[in-house]
Parts: C-alpha cells; structure tokens; sequence
C-alpha cells in the first residue's frame, strides 16, 4: 500500500512538471527591432525587422512614412519625406519598441523644378507632381484610357513608342512620353483627345478665362531629345491660328518660340497664349476635340520626348 501512494505522488509530480513546461512554451515571444535608429537622406528608404509580426506606425508621417512588409507585419519599410525627426513604433503582444529616424537633406531629384501658377490644367503630368500641386488643378486633360486619350495618328502618318530613359522632368521615375517618328514617307501626327464631360466644361472654361484676360495664361512644355528634329504643335484643335513650332525650324503654320540643346536633357517653354487669343475667342467649342495635338513632319528617326505639359495661370 506504501508503495502505491509513493507511485502516486511520484506522477502527480511529473505531471505539474509537465504541464509548467507546456505553460513556458506558449509565452509570447518577446518583441524588438533591428533597427533602433537609423539616419536617411530624403528619398532614401530603409527595413525594420521585428522579432514577432507587429502593427507599425509614425508619429511624423511628414518626416517619414512607414509600410509594412507582405510579410504578415514582421518587416517595414520607411521612407525618408523631409528633414526632422520622426519615430517608428511597432506593437505586438501588447508591447512597443520604437525606431528613431534621422532625416538629412538630401539632393533635390527635380533640379529645382517647381510649378508656380495660380491654377493648372495638365496634359501631361505625373502622379506625384499631380498629387504635390493638386490644389493647383483647375481641370484635368490627362488620358485615362477611357475619354481621354492620346491618339496616334495611323495610315503612313504616326510616330512609334520611343525608347524613355532616365526620369522624367521632375525628377522622379513615374515615366514620360517618348515617341519617334517611324513613317517612311509623308508626316507623322498625334492629338490628346478630350471628350470627358468635366474635361470639356473646364476646356471652355478655360478658353473663356483666356480670352477675357489673355496675358494670364501660359502653356509649359517640356521637352528632351538627343537628335535633331522640329515639332509643330496646334491648341485647342488643328486649325491656322492656335500653332506654333519648336525647333530650329517651323514645320508648319506659326511662330517658331525657340530651339533647345539635343543633349538628353529636359528643357522647358512657357508658350503665351495671348498670341492665340483671338483665334480662341472665335472657337465654338464642340463635345469632342484635340486639346493639343503635334506634328513632326517626315523627319523619320526624330525623338519627341515630352512631358510637364499643363496650360496655367500665372499668380
């Protein structure tokens, strides 16, 4: 009987021995960061690991901006905004570690480039200077792939995609248009279509803007190419009146405004459209029409790289 109770007591032991170690292996694993600090010029980023999948967020997103991974949260990556500092936390498990960023100035990737206007209509424009200056945005011509389109002109008479290399003209690598003119004989020609219904109300109005007080009103274009090559451009649809050439040349109708350097580098025009304003006042406006539209003749070879094309509103 000795025995028995001896044996008893014995597994009782081992049980709670047991069970105190099953209890050990289900605490939480303890978080931390790698890492702690980290020091970042603007536009540069960096990775955060954590020990365990954790909800992050900054106290100064105007500083720096925090993401997390595909990871399930076990990673972030943050990205430096403007000088200051800012703190990255991370939460699990019911604590936070935090990481501190030092944000330095860094090179500006725009070389400067800013748009200084009271109102804007973009034609081309990217999605990071459009959402820096979208207060600035008083209609919207960009092509959206449904009303809006540019249109390449066909038939013995168009351009062919380009080969776009480096960033565009702010600085940043959302991209531009490049296109080169590709027929053998005769001319090449595009036009970005209008025909969203907001699209067109803020083209009359704009057009009514320009007319009633035409020295206000501007068109900025910019431009690259590494080739020769001269670009004839038509506002508010292709008729006599509303053209003007780019270029060491005229390739059609209307003043030549100047020629730049074909080193690959942008450069910019700001066209006045007081010189159009008569010829846009006696515009009737239909539902369906090129805002802008360009030729480059049968220049076959000739780069047209284009891009930060708005109509503006000086202040």
């Amino acid at each position: 009987m000795k025995a028995n109770k001896i044996f008893a007591i014995a597994l009782a032991a081992l049980t709670l021995v047991g069970f105190s170690a099953c209890d050990n292996k289900e605490q939480p694993q303890s978080l931390k960061l790698d890492p702690t600090s980290v020091t970042l010029k603007v536009g540069e980023t960096a990775t955060i690991t954590a020990t365990v999948a954790a909800t992050w967020a900054s106290n100064k997103e105007a500083v720096a901006t925090v993401a997390p991974g595909n990871d399930g949260g076990l990673t972030a990556k943050v990205t430096a905004v403007a000088e200051g500092s800012a703190i990255i936390s991370a939460t699990a498990n019911g604590e936070t570690k935090t990481c501190v960023v030092l944000v330095e100035k860094g090179e500006d990737p725009s070389g400067g480039k800013t748009i200084e206007a009271k109102r804007i209509w973009p034609v081309i424009l990217d999605g990071v200077t459009s959402e820096k200056y979208a207060s600035l945005i008083a209609g919207d011509f960009r092509p959206n792939g449904n009303d809006n389109n540019l249109w390449i002109w066909a038939d013995g008479e168009t351009y062919a995609a380009g080969e776009g290399t480096g960033k565009n003209f702010f600085g940043n690598t959302e991209g531009y248009m490049a296109l080169t003119v590709a027929a053998p004989a005769g001319w090449s020609g595009a036009g970005f279509n209008v025909a969203n219904a907001e699209s067109v109300a803020a083209v009359k109005a704009l057009q009514a803007a320009i007319a009633a007080d035409p020295d206000k009103f501007f068109l900025h274009i910019g431009i690259k190419a590494a080739n020769a090559g001269n670009h004839q451009f038509y506002v508010f649809n292709g008729e006599e009146g509303r053209s003007f050439n780019i270029g060491a040349a005229a390739v059609g109708a209307g003043p030549v405004v100047g020629d730049f350097p074909r080193d690959g580098e942008w450069y910019e025009f700001d066209v006045p459209m007081a010189q159009f304003a008569t010829a846009i006042a006696g515009q009737t406006i239909g539902n369906d029409l090129n805002i802008l539209c360009f030729l480059s003749g049968s220049q076959v070879g000739a780069q047209l790289n284009l891009d930060a094309i708005y109509f503006y509103e000086k202040n």
